[in-house]
């Protein structure tokens, strides 16, 4: 069984606890699984599984500098709306483009493994370690990016977590994977889906350049492309019947202070 620590001795990370370095078995490089407990002892009510831990909680250990402040967003559900919340988030690592990469053009199953991990491994040692019941609680999984695609799949294989928050998806790394397994998500799915209107600068040229011309998409600019396969996205869920909610911010970029605002929209309307 994994064994965790307290994050730091710091009163902001009193509740969090963080986990020795796991590695999966056809990676190099190791992750970490962070656990925010709740404060209070009454039971649980939400668990959040989220991918790119190292994002979430503290400034030092995000990969740009910003992070999604989820400890405030916590706090501040727990004391307003009576929530008493789990948070079990996984660190991504040097390697993050191939483990968290559920629909890979080459065959591979190193996602695939990692998403297993999660789930025989990670959250038993969680519950069993904190000593914890999560029966009946309201189950999220949170990702962004990258790690949007890694949440839809893992609401696919393990659909209680059937509340999932995709934030700005890399549809491309999975294109069109990603879209065709749409229709293998839970019917009871919910998923909260966001991307912003200046998200193309995260490309290193013209998209136009980039991708096959054959995908039946927006090349005008960077920033077009970007929403137009989330677009695709959602209409995929319309397609299949998934219930969703879909918000487009004209000034959103591709980082943690804009993803962090939309999670507190998501805090406040749909926790």
């Amino acid at each position: 069984m994994l064994e965790y620590l307290k994050y730091s001795d710091k009163k902001i990370h009193d509740n969090l606890f963080i986990s020795e370095p796991i590695v999966d078995k056809s990676l190099s490089s190791p992750n970490q699984v962070l656990v925010r407990i709740p404060d209070s002892k009454k039971p649980i009510t939400d668990v959040i599984l989220s991918f790119d831990g190292q994002n979430l909680f503290d400034k030092k250990t995000s990969h740009f500098g910003s992070i999604f402040n989820l400890e405030k967003l916590i706090q501040t559900a727990e004391t307003d709306r009576d929530k008493n919340i789990l948070v079990i988030a996984l660190t991504s690592n040097n390697q993050r483009q191939t483990q968290y990469n559920p629909y890979p053009r080459k065959a591979s199953k190193i996602s695939s493994s990692h998403l297993k991990m999660i789930i025989l491994d990670v959250i038993p040692s969680v519950l069993e370690n904190f000593k914890l019941d999560i029966t009946k609680t309201k189950k999220h999984v949170l990702g962004a990016s990258m790690g949007a695609l890694m949440a839809i799949k893992f609401s696919i294989i393990n659909p209680e977590f059937n509340n999932i928050i995709c934030l700005s998806p890399a549809f491309w790394f999975g294109f069109p994977g990603v879209i065709l397994d749409i229709k293998n998500l839970d019917n009871n799915t919910f998923l909260y889906l966001y991307t912003g209107q200046k998200e193309g600068h995260i490309f290193n040229d013209e998209v136009k350049n980039i991708f096959p011309k054959e995908w039946e998409l927006d090349f005008s600019t960077n920033d077009n492309f970007y929403v137009s396969g989330v677009n695709l996205m959602e209409n995929s869920f319309i397609e299949n019947d998934i219930q969703y909610e879909y918000l487009i911010e004209e000034e959103g970029m591709h980082n943690e202070s804009y993803w962090g605002k939309v999670l507190e929209k998501y805090f406040q309307e749909l926790l």
